[in-house]
């Protein structure tokens, strides 16, 4: 159920109503699912996503106590029912920028409730209104995992076992896929997924400096254009509003700049955002890198413009771009190297250069490391989030792979490199180096995704 949080490293939400532009959402008036048709072409991503979801949301059942005031997300967890979502989607890779149900309930798109799929949220009020009070994810078969309250805390529930469910039911929402990367990914994509990257990993100060990971508010979005191929020219705040094309509120895509003041009323900008995507931002300044929601009342107040800084707003495929010959030079080296180490490295729970002793990512984060590549991260799960998402069919030399072992295809624990003509090479728990094919029984069933780190 939905109360103001204490906890100073969430968000302070305020207002409801129409704000900046946005239209409230209008439940009765929607009688289609948009979200039954998915243009970003990323069902595989969404479906995977949504199972990794569940086992999240399952493993904490037992481990957490409902709190409308304390949000405390390590164990002994606290949590109310939207905190709840926000960190499972959180904790693999997918930001909903808020814990507030009013807000969630208007991001993504409209599905209908005979239209459900695994990771659609739900909204219900018991006052009987259209403003929610609660929510929950849906993990297919009729039935929802919820923080359902004190007494029952993380439960799964049947749809069909209480009137509750039906009296109170407002409407669903779908936020996989737009929350993810398209297939294949847009050069916006790219622009968010390594902001979001980045995030926890940056110092925000008064100088730049790439090699050590600190910048300024604008510093910061200069380096995650730059690193994408789009040179901005300046790290000046009112400079960097009069770059690119203006674009409307109501048509902000994947890499947008937007421009808040300080000042309601003024033109002069005092913070700069990316924008990421269904109604989301991501806003560097001295407090760090943080998400938010456009729908927060500051943002509507203190929002300028937006500006498409992007070549001719254009969505560029990373993913399905030839690869260039200094690209395909580097590849090569990285797949002879890690060749080299099939007979040398072994597996082990540790990351050890002198006896190359690694786990399967700590592996590849070596392999990478020694040719000027920074995977930022020695486990599977945050190398999944580095570079651009590429799907199956353009995989090219050098790309990441990444694996489950239960053979479920979903949670990823194991990482390989693509070395060409179906083959990867993976360290794995075996205790070698071993070649494999992509169609081999091992691959079809547990490949998860691959990310292109290679540029």
């Amino acid at each position: 159920m939905k109360k103001q949080f204490v906890a100073t490293t969430l968000i302070a939400i305020i207002g409801l109503s129409t704000i900046g532009g946005f239209a409230p959402v209008n439940i009765q008036n929607m009688q289609v699912s948009a979200a039954t048709i998915n243009p970003q072409n990323n069902q595989a991503a969404v479906e995977a996503k949504a199972n990794q979801l569940i086992q999240t949301a399952k493993s904490l059942i037992g481990k957490a106590t409902y709190s409308n005031t304390v949000y405390k997300p390590t164990y002994p967890y606290k949590f109310s029912c939207a905190s709840f979502l926000m960190y499972i989607f959180e904790k693999n890779g997918v930001d909903l920028a808020t814990y507030n149900e009013d807000y969630m309930m208007k991001q993504g798109t409209y599905v209908a409730k005979s239209q459900l799929q695994k990771g659609d949220l739900l909204f219900f009020d018991s006052r009987g209104g259209k403003v929610p009070n609660h929510v929950g994810m849906y993990i297919g078969d009729n039935k929802i995992i919820q923080m359902a309250d004190p007494t029952q805390k993380i439960v799964i529930t049947d749809l069909d076992s209480k009137p509750y469910y039906t009296d109170s039911y407002i409407t669903a929402r779908r936020v996989l896929p737009t929350l993810l990367p398209s297939n294949p990914a847009t050069k916006g994509d790219s622009i968010v997924s390594k902001a979001y990257i980045l995030k926890d990993k940056v110092t925000m100060g008064t100088t730049n400096n790439a090699s050590s990971l600190r910048f300024t508010a604008t510093g910061f979005v200069d380096h995650i254009y730059k690193s994408n191929g789009v040179t901005l020219g300046t790290t000046n705040l009112k400079e960097l509003m009069k770059k690119g094309t203006t674009v409307s509120k109501a048509n902000l895509k994947k890499g947008d700049l937007v421009f808040f003041n300080g000042v309601t009323g003024s033109s002069t900008p005092t913070m700069v955002g990316i924008y990421a995507g269904d109604h989301r931002i991501i806003v560097p300044n001295s407090d760090g890198v943080l998400t938010r929601v456009l729908f927060v009342d500051y943002y509507a107040k203190h929002y300028i413009t937006a500006k498409r800084v992007i070549s001719g707003g254009t969505t560029t495929s990373v993913a399905a771009s030839a690869p260039t010959s200094s690209t395909t030079q580097v590849a090569d080296k990285v797949v002879n190297f890690a060749t080299n180490l099939m007979s040398k490295a072994k597996f082990g729970y540790s990351y050890n250069e002198s006896t190359l002793t690694f786990t399967s990512a700590g592996f590849t984060y070596y392999v990478f490391k020694e040719h000027g590549i920074d995977l930022k991260d020695k486990l599977a799960s945050g190398q999944a989030q580095a570079g651009t998402a590429v799907s199956k069919a353009n995989l090219q030399k050098g790309d990441l792979l990444f694996f489950s072992t239960n053979n479920g295809g979903t949670k990823i624990t194991q990482t390989g490199i693509y070395v060409g003509n179906n083959e990867y090479l993976s360290l794995t728990t075996k205790g070698i180096v071993m070649k494999d094919k992509l169609d081999s029984t091992f691959a079809k069933q547990n490949y998860v995704s691959a990310r292109r780190v290679l540029k």
